[in-house]
């Protein structure tokens, strides 16, 4: 998992029916000062949390992940991705 600011959304006139209910952001990895590690963004599925531009977001990248949160009780095919947010950072320490 990473902490990442959001920065913008994706638009797609069709996309997967897994997808229909959720939005995709893009995110920017950021270090624990708060600042860009200047890494290539992702794209993150939203958990349904509503992040938005500029929020700072708790990234988890592992398709295991997004099954727990996304197909756990489904009983339908795997959501295709393997990056989801999983929560809105409100504020963190670090030493």
């Amino acid at each position: 998992m990473y902490l990442a600011r959001v920065t913008g959304s994706v638009v797609a006139t069709r996309k997967s029916a897994r997808f229909t209910a959720h939005r995709l952001l893009t995110v920017d990895k950021i270090d624990t000062q708060g600042l860009s590690l200047g890494k290539p963004e992702d794209v993150a599925l939203d958990a349904g949390l509503d992040a938005g531009a500029g929020d700072v977001v708790l990234v988890a990248k592992e398709g295991a992940v997004v099954a727990d949160v996304f197909d756990r009780d489904s009983g339908e095919f795997a959501t295709p991705a393997n990056v989801v947010i999983v929560a809105v950072v409100d504020d963190w320490t670090a030493d």
